[in-house]
C-alpha cells in the first residue's frame, strides 16, 4: 500500500490489535480516548479523532499525526517505507480496509439506539477500498480445510452460520468466510493462520442469533465468529438455547449495549478475549449492567479465547458446558 492508502486505515482497529481499548468516547464515537500506549498512566491523555476522512491522533505527553506517524513512533521506526511494511503485515498485504465513519449532523435528534443503528449503516464512505461481489454457500475447499483442521470447527456447523464472500480490492478479486450482520453487511475474515485479516463489507454491525428456548432471558456476547462457533462445539450443540450476539469488533460496544437494553434479559454473559483489550471491554460492560453482567473469561482461561481452548482440547466432548 502507499502512504495515502495507509492514512485511511482505522487507527482504533490498529490499537485494538495492539491490545488497547478506549477508556471513553466523545463526539458520538468519532473521538476515542485511551491511556497512552507510550507510557503507563491512570488518566487517558491519548486520543484519536476521525477528521477529513481519516483518523488522526494527539498525545498530550508526546506529539500526534496520522496512522503512519503513530506506527513510526510506537515501533520506533525511522522511515515511512518501514511503517508501510509494518501496516501491510498488520492488515494483510493487499487486503487493507477500514470502517470509515461518516460524521453525523444533529446527533441530538436521535436516541442512543437509533444513533447506533445509523452508525452501522453509514460507517463506510463511498470510496471504500473493498467492494462486495457476491455471497455463496460455504463450499470452498480452502476455507473448509482451514476451519476444520486449524480451527476445529466442523464443516456442517461452519456451513450453517457462515458464507463464502467474494469481494474486489483495487481491481483484484479475493475470497473469505463471512457472516451477515444486522445492517445487511458482511463481516469477513481471511482463511489464513498467517494473516489475522478481518474487515466488513458495505456496513459494520453486530450479528444477533436468536436462541431456541422459549422465554429465554440470557444473552451470550462474543467478540468474533469463531468464538461463537467454538462455543457451540464446546457445548456439543448446533444451536444455542439463549440469544447470541457477535460483536465482530470491540468498537461495536455501543451497538451491543443498545440491543441488550432493548430486550428483557436477566443475565448477560460475555466471552471476551483474555487479554488487556478484552478485560477492558468486560469492565465497560460491567459498568453498564452491574450484577446482570456475568463475565465468562475464566471458563476458558488460561487460553486466550474460546477457539484457543477448543484447539487445545481438540474436541469439545470432554469440556464442561459453558451454558451453565
Amino acid at each position: 500500500m502507499n502512504s495515502e492508502q495507509a492514512k485511511k486505515l482505522s487507527l482504533p482497529d490498529l490499537l485494538a490489535k495492539l491490545g488497547h481499548a478506549p477508556v471513553r468516547e466523545t463526539k458520538g464515537g468519532y473521538e476515542l480516548w485511551y491511556r497512552s500506549p507510550f507510557r503507563e498512566e491512570t488518566e487517558p491523555s491519548f486520543h484519536t479523532s476521525f477528521i477529513g476522512g481519516k483518523w488522526i491522533w494527539n498525545d498530550f505527553g508526546d506529539k500526534g499525526g496520522t496512522v503512519i506517524d503513530f506506527v513510526m513512533r510506537q515501533q520506533n521506526l525511522t522511515s515511512i517505507k518501514d511503517a508501510l511494511a509494518y501496516l501491510d503485515e498488520m492488515f494483510q498485504p493487499g487486503l487493507f480496509s477500514s470502517p470509515t465513519l461518516r460524521p453525523q449532523t444533529r446527533p441530538d435528534l436521535f436516541s442512543f439506539q437509533q444513533q447506533a443503528h445509523r452508525e452501522a449503516v453509514e460507517n463506510f464512505s463511498a470510496d471504500r477500498q473493498l467492494e462486495l461481489i457476491d455471497v455463496q454457500p460455504l463450499r470452498h475447499f480452502v476455507i473448509l480445510k482451514y476451519l476444520t483442521e486449524e480451527r476445529h470447527i466442523p464443516a456442517d456447523l461452519a456451513q450453517r452460520y457462515l458464507r463464502l464472500v467474494r469481494y474486489r480490492n483495487n481491481g483484484k478479486e479475493y475470497f473469505a468466510f463471512g457472516m451477515e450482520n444486522q445492517a445487511g453487511g458482511y463481516e469477513i475474515r481471511a482463511a489464513s493462520s498467517r494473516h489475522n485479516f478481518k474487515s466488513a463489507l458495505n456496513a459494520r454491525d453486530i450479528t444477533i442469533i436468536p436462541g431456541t428456548a422459549a422465554g429465554r432471558s440470557t444473552a451470550h456476547v462474543f467478540e468474533g465468529m469463531t468464538d461463537f462457533l467454538s462455543f457451540l462445539v464446546l457445548n456439543g450443540v448446533q444451536e444455542s438455547p439463549d440469544d447470541c450476539i457477535i460483536m465482530h469488533s470491540l468498537s461495536s460496544f455501543h451497538r451491543t449495549v443498545a440491543h441488550i437494553r432493548s430486550q428483557n434479559y436477566k443475565a448477560v454473559k460475555t466471552y471476551l478475549d483474555n487479554d488487556k483489550a478484552g478485560q477492558q471491554g468486560t469492565d465497560r460492560f460491567k459498568a453498564e449492567f452491574g450484577a446482570m453482567l456475568l463475565p465468562r473469561g475464566e471458563a476458558f482461561a488460561p487460553h486466550h479465547d474460546l477457539n484457543a481452548m477448543l484447539q487445545a482440547q481438540r474436541s469439545g466432548q470432554n469440556s464442561s458446558s459453558l451454558f451453565r
